[in-house]
């Protein structure tokens, strides 16, 4: 960060907000952060908010070469991060679709009436057993495939450990709906670092060559003015001949076969 800003020392580009705390109680947990899609505390008491929902297909090769390509990070984020907002977009939208369908089985009854995430106020919010789990639904695997991701644990989310893991559909397209709004001040973690925290980290990069630029342009255009308005010899643009005699020489006596040879030494008019 510090190289990209020429060595400035004050130079700083903050992206730990989306990835703040798996606490739902600590940090931007439940104003979207990234936490919220990959992991869960389970001591917290609002457990559907989040939940092990999925994670990068390359995650392993990822942190292999991490060490690696750690000089390229800076680029991704700054030029690739608007893309994967804009595909988490498209993902919660396709999700939530595949929820609402008619007829598919991630839509109808997913959970009974006596389900603790349907009573308001109720605490812990956790599924029953009878509640239809993610891990169940045929569209949600390869839809998540689609953009890049799997199942960050089929096997938690189905609640076959322990029921407070169980996640819906429903649960997913709530907690993707959370990072990718961009209502400010409530939502907004990602939306703030795509539309707020990046354009500014460019601008100040940007800033001394922008106002190096207006400052010539403003140079030229007084210099253009000037010489609108003012005589090209009053900036010192004058003949090579000073003698105000010089100018009042009869052209027949340049045409001269004494003053010919002369003429043609003077090399600046000849092409």
């Amino acid at each position: 960060v510090k190289a990209a800003r020429f060595g400035d020392e004050q130079a700083e580009l903050i992206v730990t907000s989306i990835f703040k705390s798996s606490n739902h109680s600590k940090g931007n947990h439940l104003k979207g952060d990234l936490f919220s899609l990959t992991n869960c505390d389970d001591e917290s008491h609002t457990t559907t908010t989040c939940g092990r929902y999925m994670q990068p297909i390359g995650q392993n090769t990822w942190v292999v070469f991490s060490e690696k390509n750690a000089d390229k990070y800076l680029s991704w984020i700054v030029y690739i991060t608007e893309t994967f907002y804009q595909l988490l977009k498209a993902l919660y939208d396709e999700c939530c679709k595949n929820c609402t369908s008619p007829g598919s089985k991630c839509n109808g009854k997913v959970c009974p009436k006596t389900c603790p995430t349907l009573q308001k106020g109720k605490q812990p919010v956790t599924h029953k057993d009878e509640c239809k789990s993610i891990a169940d639904c045929p569209f949600t695997r390869p839809t998540l495939a689609r953009y890049g991701f799997v199942f960050q644990s089929a096997y938690n989310l189905s609640g076959a450990n322990d029921v407070q893991g169980k996640r819906t559909c429903a649960d997913l397209c709530n907690a993707l709906k959370r990072v990718v709004s961009d209502v400010k001040d409530e939502n907004d973690v990602l939306a703030k670092l795509v539309y707020e925290t990046i354009p500014e980290f460019i601008w100040k990069i940007r800033e001394p060559f922008s106002y190096l630029v207006l400052a010539l342009w403003l140079l030229s255009l007084l210099y253009l003015l000037h010489i609108m308005v003012i005589r090209l010899d009053l900036l010192h643009i004058k003949s090579h001949l000073h003698s105000p005699s010089s100018h009042r020489i009869a052209a027949q006596s340049l045409l001269a076969a004494g003053r010919v040879n002369k003429l043609g030494r003077v090399f600046y008019l000849q092409p």
